[in-house]
């Protein structure tokens, strides 16, 4: 045998040792939170500590704290935790935090949350924080705003530096005189792209919002959905009901939930 013959195979001999090694130290590198269980389109997972993400992913994929899934254009992914799953709709970035927590970067993500006794879910973007106690909520978050849609249960909305907001009230149909109406409607947009990437002092306007109180926390109902920005002065949030654009992706995300 020649020498550049034993040189491949001692080459091949070890890729293949380091590649037993690699794997057996990414299953043993912690211990897994959530998984990962259904993609459609390029979703890619960067391991916590890791540079580069793992772009051809065999499910379901075990995720553990500090791991990040990413979606790009037309692709979508399904995460199952301890407290339920969450599907991560395009061009969206979430971090698993903890077992009980997770954090949507950007993007939308639409969370379902089973009731446990006694315990509670966390969901959080760059602005907010959002308590859970079994529930459906859609979650959008950009540079323009975040948005968190409730379609059944109940969250309690704060902001991350625990820090006081203006809440405003969306004016009533019933409550509105016709002008106001007529305004409402030409502001509507029936495109749910432009609608969740709306500006949000734009989309204050749109709702014809009322200042209410500053709070520090807000319990959201069924039904409704509040929108939050940050202004030169202060965090705003507005409280109306739920967009049409947002129960449009509530039914096109969740016909992945089971």
């Amino acid at each position: 045998m020649t020498r550049s013959h034993v040189s491949s195979r001692l080459l091949l001999v070890f890729l293949l040792f380091g590649f037993v090694i690699h794997n057996a130290i990414a299953s043993e590198r912690c211990e897994s939170v959530a998984t990962l269980e259904r993609t459609e389109g390029q979703v890619r997972v960067t391991h916590a500590g890791q540079t580069f993400p793992q772009r051809n992913l065999t499910v379901p994929h075990d995720l553990c704290p500090g791991d990040h899934v990413q979606t790009v254009s037309n692709a979508q992914a399904l995460i199952r935790h301890v407290g339920g799953e969450v599907v991560l709709a395009e061009n969206s970035t979430l971090k698993v935090l903890a077992v009980d927590k997770l954090s949507l970067e950007q993007g939308v993500a639409l969370f379902e949350i089973a009731k446990r006794e006694g315990k509670s879910f966390v969901a959080q973007t760059p602005l907010i924080v959002i308590g859970v106690k079994g529930t459906r909520f859609l979650v959008n978050s950009n540079q323009q705003r975040d948005d968190v849609a409730l379609f059944n249960g109940l969250v309690a909305v704060t902001q991350t530096d625990g820090d006081n907001m203006a809440y405003f009230r969306a004016k009533p149909i019933s409550e509105m005189s016709f002008e106001e109406y007529r305004t409402y409607q030409q502001r509507a947009f029936s495109d749910y792209r432009d609608a969740i990437n709306q500006a949000f002092n734009d989309y204050k306007k749109q709702t014809l919002a009322e200042f209410e109180s500053f709070v520090n926390e807000i319990d959201l109902q069924p039904g409704r959905q509040l929108t939050i920005g940050a202004t030169k002065t202060r965090t705003e949030a507005v409280d109306a009901q739920i967009n049409p654009a947002f129960e449009t992706l509530n039914k096109t995300l969740g016909s992945w939930l089971p």
